[in-house]
């Protein structure tokens, strides 16, 4: 694929002759946006935690972030894409600007939802029959690091036991940092976990997969598309929405069964609990609600629609009744 460096002499030319950009993170600051030119933002899957505007409460979250800075980049969007009308509702709220929303689903999720391959285990001589545990945490706001050590991971492989292999994905802003420099790269060289953290295709890594297990990261949105079992360890809810904020009760509304202790992690993977006929009865309830526009057509549509300029195709996912409780919750927090 051709590709061009940031600040370089052919991506200055680039930038100023294309006519779509398509972005998933914050937009530069020094791109200007042309007559003509379309920006489309794909967003980094299903919103959990505060974002844009609603980060202003929240001045622990916000550190480092330029609030109205991040604003008058999202005033250059014209769409914006959702995967479902729970993320539509929050980007409009969030960044309160003059984009159009678009009910495309997500491209990054087609892949899963077409049941892509990946070479994962093959690559770090998972066995096939083992059990993959894929342990995702993300970020801590009220932690100056950004990380708190929430599970002991070797303790965690070992009461897994034989058969199984806990593979940790950390959050990309933590790649670097204490979390991996105090204990998980030494337990990767020691071969007690896989440290996926550096794997450059996240979907990759929950292909292979055959369970979640997360605190709060929006992964779960996206591994919600595989209809695997999902398990929350939400040990620290109230310091979480405390300093970040979250437009969901993910203990009331998730997509498993949920973990408030380590020992109660720990009962549900001995006792199989972790994929009862319960687990699946939640996860159908969050598939229905949060995968409603994927369905593994979504990089087509965007191409159809906004670039090539075709009628925008209803997708074909699971359709559910509007739900108001939500808007008047989104309205009224």
């Amino acid at each position: 694929m051709e590709h061009v460096i940031v600040g370089s002499r052919r991506y200055l030319e680039v930038t100023a002759r294309a006519n779509f950009f398509v972005n998933d993170v914050n937009w530069p600051g020094a791109l200007a946006k042309r007559p003509g030119s379309v920006h489309i933002h794909t967003h980094q899957g299903t919103p959990l935690k505060y974002m844009g505007a609603d980060l202003l409460d929240k001045p622990g979250a916000r550190l480092g972030f330029d609030v109205p800075q991040m604003l008058r980049r999202a005033d250059r969007w014209d769409y914006s894409l959702v995967a479902n009308r729970h993320s539509e509702l929050v980007w409009e709220r969030a960044y309160p600007c003059h984009f159009t929303s678009v009910r495309t689903g997500s491209p990054r999720n087609d892949v899963l939802v077409n049941g892509g391959d990946s070479d994962f285990r093959q690559r770090y001589g998972i066995p096939e029959t083992d059990t993959v545990v894929l342990y995702a945490p993300t970020r801590r706001d009220y932690r100056r690091t950004g990380h708190v050590d929430r599970v002991d991971l070797a303790r965690f492989a070992a009461d897994l036991g034989a058969g199984h292999t806990l593979v940790v994905r950390l959050h990309p802003s933590l790649a670097n940092g204490p979390a991996r420099g105090m204990g998980l790269t030494e337990l990767a060289r020691r071969g007690i976990v896989v440290d996926a953290t550096d794997e450059p295709h996240v979907a990759d890594v929950l292909l292979a997969a055959d369970v979640l297990v997360t605190d709060y990261s929006s992964v779960m949105f996206d591994y919600a598309n595989l209809d695997r079992p999902i398990v929350v360890h939400a040990d620290d809810w109230p310091a979480f929405t405390a300093s970040r904020g979250a437009y969901v009760d993910i203990t009331a509304e998730a997509p498993g069964h949920v973990a408030c202790s380590y020992r109660e992690l720990a009962w549900l993977f001995a006792s199989g609990c972790w994929r009862d006929e319960e687990s699946a009865r939640l996860r159908a309830g969050f598939r229905a609600r949060y995968c409603e526009f994927d369905d593994g057509r979504a990089a087509e549509r965007v191409v159809r629609t906004l670039l090539l300029g075709e009628p925008m195709p209803e997708p074909g996912a699971v359709r559910i009744p509007e739900q108001a409780s939500e808007r008047d919750a989104l309205t009224s927090a």
